[in-house]
Parts: structure tokens; C-alpha cells; sequence
């Protein structure tokens, strides 16, 4: 069996000869490579698995510089994304699912609506279908439970569709307790990058999973909402039905 060591330095050298006796799964941007991949991910940042199969199962998806020949091959539908719509309190949303786990809960009017299905699509190398899944019932039904203020946590699996900077942005939105708020900068510096706020604001603006990744919990430094997919009553809305002191002392 080959050892941790031995597969790392293969990553490290992009050693073409190692190429099918192990797979490179990252986990932040959730895409399986070849060892000689030309990307190079944080070393923290990788899991590796025997066979690409293993790795298709847990989640990953094909890296599309690295295993170009991958979409040729279908497998088990994986290539439909099942979007739905749902009214919620604050406004229409769309739930999508890809295989077993979410992809997408974001609001129906959106300016970067265009772009963030592209991006979706493109990464997941799949296309929209109406319709629904097991995944989008349970997701539904937790978003109902939310609104209704009886569930703080959500359980539902998440693929995430962004650069790896994105992914560690989003990763983080959702160690953001229910009922609480953070600054730009605080997320920055959580990331351990503070002077990436910029970046970090862009990121929480292209968060294709809201409310499961809670990036209405992010607002400015002095305490105002500043932007947000939904709309800021969307936004006010939601912590406002986190936190009802919120409404009684007008943070907003």
C-alpha cells in the first residue's frame, strides 16, 4: 500500500508516472485530479482516495484540466442539476440539487442570476432540469422549519461551486452562529487573510447557497447591512427572525 509520503511528493512533482494509482481530491472546491495535475492545492487542503470511483461517491468531481476525457462518460444522471422554485417569507427562491447534495438556494431575482447559474453549470458540467429531488424536499422542508423558527441548524449535504478562495469564504460563512453577525473584516481575518476583505465581500456576494450558507450573517463595520442577493428586507428579514431584538432596538 502506498504510503501518505510517497503520494504527496507524487502531487508535489506532478509526477506523470503516478497517474492512475491514486486520485488528488480537494476538498474546498470539492474537483478529484491526477496526481500530475498542473493546479496546485494547499496540501492541507487534499484528501486522497484509490480509485476515482471512491472519489466520485464522496462527492468530487472530475477536474476538468486534468481528466478532460471524464464528461464524455455518464454516470448515474449525475449530469442533471433538478431545480425547483419556493416562495419563502422574504421571496422566491430557487433549490437545486446536484446527485445528493445541494447546489443551489438562491434568490429567482438576482442581478448576478445569469452569471451564478453559469458558473454552476459550468462546474459542475451539468445542466438545469425543472423538477425535484429527495435532497430538495429535505432541503424545503428545513427552510420551512427555519422560517417557522424551529430549526437553527441545517443538516443537508452542500456541493460547493467556486475557486478554492471562494469555497474557504463559504466554508467559513456557515461557522457563523444562528442569531449572530460579523464584519467583512472579521471574516477576512477568520480566513486568516485580513487584507483580502474586498475579496471576501465578492465571494459572500456569489454564494450560490444562501440561508445553508448563511452569508445574510455578514454585514458592514459600522453595522449596516450593505448588499445582498435578496434584497436588503430579505436581508433584514432574515436576521431579524434570528435575533427579534434586532427589530425591537431598529439595529438597521
Amino acid at each position: 500500500m502506498m504510503k501518505t509520503e510517497e503520494k504527496i511528493k507524487a502531487v508535489r512533482n506532478r509526477d506523470a508516472s503516478y497517474r492512475g494509482k491514486f486520485f488528488v481530491a480537494v476538498r474546498t472546491t470539492k474537483i478529484v485530479c491526477t496526481p500530475d495535475c498542473p493546479a496546485k492545492p494547499l496540501e492541507k487542503n487534499i484528501v486522497f482516495y484509490d480509485t476515482l470511483e471512491e472519489a466520485l461517491q464522496a462527492g468530487y468531481r472530475p477536474c476538468k484540466i486534468c481528466m478532460k476525457e471524464f464528461p464524455n462518460n455518464k454516470r448515474n444522471n449525475m449530469e442533471t442539476i433538478k431545480i425547483t422554485r419556493y416562495q419563502s417569507p422574504v421571496g422566491d427562491m430557487l433549490v437545486g440539487s446536484y446527485g445528493d447534495k445541494l447546489c443551489i438556494c438562491d434568490w429567482a431575482v438576482e442581478k448576478r442570476r445569469s452569471t451564478i447559474d453559469r458558473r454552476i453549470q459550468r462546474h459542475l458540467n451539468a445542466k438545469y432540469e425543472e423538477g425535484t429531488s429527495d435532497v430538495i424536499e429535505r432541503a424545503i422542508g428545513e427552510l420551512e422549519e427555519y422560517f417557522a423558527g424551529h430549526r437553527k441548524i441545517f443538516d443537508i449535504p452542500v456541493v460547493f461551486t467556486g475557486s478554492e478562495f471562494q469555497c474557504t469564504v463559504w466554508e467559513e460563512l456557515m461557522k457563523i452562529p444562528y442569531g449572530t453577525t460579523i464584519s467583512y473584516g472579521e471574516l477576512a481575518r477568520c480566513i486568516h487573510n485580513p487584507k483580502a476583505v474586498r475579496a471576501v465581500a465578492s465571494a459572500n456576494a456569489t454564494n450560490p447557497i444562501s440561508i445553508f450558507v448563511p452569508c445574510h450573517r455578514v454585514i458592514g463595520s459600522n453595522h449596516k447591512l450593505t448588499g445582498y442577493g435578496g434584497g436588503l428586507d430579505a436581508k433584514k428579514g432574515l436576521l431579524e427572525l434570528e435575533c427579534p431584538k434586532i427589530k425591537g432596538i431598529g439595529l438597521w
